[in-house]
């Protein structure tokens, strides 16, 4: 960590390794990966997916869910933007002799050249995109990439658990290091933003980044637009309602 650093990251955020690379440990942390055998098997049954076919994890980063579904016999591709995230990807899998494929491509032009059953993209990494048509190509994008009667499931934050839930400042203390966070509900709560501040001792990273919003029926209009045939929305990966207890928004779109 630089001993001064502080960005306001532009409409590409997403793209800064720096800011991946230094909330790496607390985006990643013990607790997230504790979580994803259980989350795996809850995507499986939410949507019926079965080991042995074909599963794309959409913004893997380090590769925390594609690893689980690979442990249950899934056929595994991942893909992100970031190549540090997915070097460590390929590590846990050698670790374990388990075989992935991983591309580096940014999703705006996702070009894998292959179909999938199920296609997953997890832990509220949908919605960086600044301009609207690039979050609609986003799924056009893996909609191309489903086999017939293929599916594809998101998980992110719903706009309206959001303004519920919403705190204006919190923090936490991890390993000696400082984190806050302050947030703000900008253009009608449409969008979030985040500034995320890491004080360790002397140095101090300060970042500040938006992410879109969506309500379920916005969410599921936008999988209309993108040529999903059915779009069932759930307030948790275990198909909960999306109601005034949802804990998430889970859109499932089929081809």
């Amino acid at each position: 960590m630089k001993n001064t650093t502080k960005k306001s990251a532009g409409a590409d955020w997403y793209a800064d390794r720096d800011f991946w690379r230094v909330y790496a440990p607390y985006i990643f942390g013990s607790e997230r990966w504790a979580s994803c055998a259980g989350e795996a098997e809850a995507v499986v049954s939410l949507t019926g997916a079965r080991p042995g076919s074909k599963v794309l994890d959409a913004c893997c980063g380090v590769g925390r869910h594609s690893l689980e579904f690979a442990r249950m016999g899934f056929e595994v591709v991942g893909v992100d933007l970031n190549p540090e995230y997915l070097e460590a990807a390929r590590a846990s899998f050698q670790a374990e002799s388990l075989s992935a494929q991983f591309f580096c491509q940014n999703v705006l032009a996702l070009d894998i050249k292959q179909s999938f059953d199920l296609i997953i993209n997890m832990y509220i990494s949908f919605g960086y995109f600044e301009a609207e048509e690039d979050n609609l190509q986003f799924l056009k994008n893996l909609h191309a990439h489903l086999a017939d009667k293929g599916k594809l499931l998101v998980e992110t934050l719903g706009k309206e658990h959001a303004v519920r839930d919403f705190r204006e400042n919190e923090w936490y203390e991890e390993n000696g290091v400082l984190v806050l966070a302050r947030y703000a509900l900008t253009d009608d709560c449409s969008r979030l933003r985040n500034r995320w501040i890491l004080i360790d001792g002397d140095s101090r990273c300060d970042y500040t980044f938006t992410q879109r919003l969506y309500c379920a029926g916005e969410l599921k209009a936008l999988f209309l637009r993108a040529g999903f045939s059915e779009v069932r929305v759930y307030g948790s990966l275990k198909g909960d309602p999306y109601d005034h207890a949802a804990q998430g928004l889970v859109a499932v779109g089929t081809k």
